[in-house]
C-alpha cells in the first residue's frame, strides 16, 4: 500500500492511505520508528482522505506520542471524514490528539 510522507519545516507529514489497518499499520510504525530513531519528534498525520481505520491502525497513531512529547515534539491530526472523527471521539483519542481541518493548519501549530 505504502505511504507518502514529506519534511517541511522540520515536521514530517505522512498521509495516511484511504484504510488504516492491519495490512498496514506496522508499516506506519516502523516509518515512525526510523524518523524517532533519527531523532525527529513532529508528526503530522494526514488522515483527509481516510474512510476506514481500526485499532490498530489507531495503535500505529499513537505508538510513539509519549517519545515524541518527552522530546519536545508532538503527534497532529488532520482529520474532515465525520466517521473518522467519531472513532476518535469514541476512542476519545479527541483528548490526546490535536484535530486540523488541513495540513498548513496543524504545520502552523508546532
Amino acid at each position: 500500500m505504502g505511504f507518502n510522507y514529506y519534511e517541511k519545516d522540520g515536521v514530517i507529514v505522512i498521509d495516511i492511505p484511504q484504510r488504516l489497518d492491519a495490512s498496514n499499520s506496522q508499516e506506519l510504525k516502523d516509518l515512525l520508528a526510523k524518523y524517532v530513531s533519527d531523532k525527529k519528534y513532529k508528526y503530522v498525520m494526514n488522515l483527509s482522505n481516510t474512510e476506514f481505520i481500526d485499532s490498530s491502525g489507531l495503535g500505529a497513531i499513537v505508538s510513539k506520542i509519549a517519545h515524541c512529547r518527552a522530546n519536545g515534539g508532538d503527534v497532529k491530526i488532520v482529520v474532515t471524514n465525520e466517521r473518522i472523527k467519531e472513532i476518535f471521539n469514541i476512542t476519545h483519542l479527541d483528548k490526546v490528539l490535536k484535530e486540523y481541518k488541513t495540513v498548513d493548519e496543524a504545520l502552523g501549530s508546532f
